[in-house]
């Protein structure tokens, strides 16, 4: 069930551009996707995290600050890595935010110390939350 909602392309460009080897960072977003699943098919994720939009292939989110230090801590990845992962998700919704004329603004949020998170579209609405992560 798991894998990751993000183009080749943007894995191999972010790889290369943090020195990481793309295998390598593929396999740590696939495990942060399956961080986030629950047997049920819903997503578990914090409370202080937000719902933004969904597309096709994911679901944007935002919010907490700690989750990427929670992701790399309970996954045991590398700082290279958990830092080009947050990268993939960072550009995955910046260009989805772009083609819904929202960049700017997601940018903004950014800057206000909001964290991206991307996960599966899995095509039942909106994810429903899970317990506090």
């Amino acid at each position: 069930m798991s894998e990751h909602p993000f183009r080749d392309d943007l894995v191999t460009t972010v790889a290369d551009e943090r020195g990481v080897d793309s295998k390598q960072l593929r396999a740590a977003l696939e495990d942060v996707q399956r961080r986030f699943e629950r047997d049920d098919g819903g997503y578990e994720y914090s409370t202080r995290h937000n719902y933004g939009w969904k597309d096709d292939r994911a679901y944007y989110l935002y919010g907490s600050e700690e989750v990427w230090e929670t992701v790399r801590e309970e996954l045991s990845l590398s700082d290279e890595v958990t830092r080009a992962a947050r990268r993939v998700h960072e550009r995955a919704m910046l260009r989805s935010a772009s083609e819904r004329e929202e960049e700017r603004t997601v940018r903004e949020m950014f800057e206000d110390g909001n964290e991206p998170l991307v996960v599966v579209n899995r095509g039942d609405g909106a994810p429903r939350f899970g317990q506090d992560v």
